[in-house]
């Protein structure tokens, strides 16, 4: 089950970012840092996918509350690599 709602549309859209950010660490940076991306993206899709599959997620209001779980790891994953790559510039000058 696709939702298509617009608050989804912000979460696939959020999920194609980081997805595109993995690979632009396959094509542009070393091969380390693609695997630890590629590792947790994996370990949340997973996890959203068995939100998304579980048909009681989504009744009496809870289609926010999976919103909210799918726009909370994508973001925390991108603000950890925005931090770490923040602190190699500094610790590098």
């Amino acid at each position: 089950m696709i939702t298509t709602d617009s608050d989804f549309v912000v979460l696939y859209f959020m999920y194609g970012i980081v997805l595109t950010l993995i690979l632009f660490c396959l094509f542009f940076g070393n091969k380390k840092e693609y695997l630890i991306h590629l590792v947790i993206y994996l370990l949340y899709t997973i996890f959203m996918i068995s939100i998304f599959t579980d048909k009681e997620n989504f009744s009496s209001g809870g289609s926010l509350v999976v919103v909210f779980y799918g726009l909370v790891f994508p973001i925390l994953h991108i603000i950890g690599y925005g931090i770490t790559k923040f602190i190699k510039f500094i610790r590098k000058n």
